[in-house]
């Protein structure tokens, strides 16, 4: 009787295995936050409503700090470029690498906006500081010529 639990334990494994490595191919994963791609692509690209905080947290790691936003969301802060290392050494001869941001050094500062079910609903970006930047949902509303006023010129030829 224990072979056949067995096997059958077995099988069920598999087969929901299988089953989550289908759903985890169809996610589509969102960009990276470097130095290297510009912050409205990454905005633009990014996929809003389909990353849920564990997806989030598997593609970009550990945020460097959490906040709730004005809007009462939970959002996720991570920061890209303006570090430069430091080493210190300890009296007792061990070594640490830290990362500092100097003055005139440029973060990149993007804030994932998680909604209630704990999925990215937006992206904040900001460079200098706050109420700089731009939103995914910004960008990605001026792609699809929604964010655009219906009549540009307001009737003047």
């Amino acid at each position: 009787m224990k072979p056949i639990l067995n096997v059958l334990l077995t099988l069920t494994m598999v087969a929901a295995t299988a089953t989550l490595a289908g759903q985890a191919g169809q996610l589509s994963m969102p960009p990276s936050f470097t130095e290297r791609v510009e912050p409205e692509k990454v905005l633009r690209a990014y996929p809003l409503g389909v990353i849920t905080k564990q997806a989030a947290f598997s593609h970009h790691g550990k945020a460097i700090r959490t906040s709730i936003l004005p809007n009462g969301k939970e959002g996720w802060v991570y920061e890209v470029g303006g570090k430069q290392a430091q080493t210190y050494q300890h009296p007792t001869k061990e070594k640490h690498t830290v990362y500092e941001t100097g003055p005139g050094n440029s973060v990149r500062t993007y804030t994932l906006v998680f909604d209630g079910k704990g999925m990215v609903i937006d992206v904040l970006y900001n460079e200098q500081g706050r109420h700089d930047g731009l939103t995914a949902l910004q960008v990605q509303r001026k792609v699809r010529g929604e964010g655009m006023l219906k009549n540009e010129n307001h009737g003047v030829k």
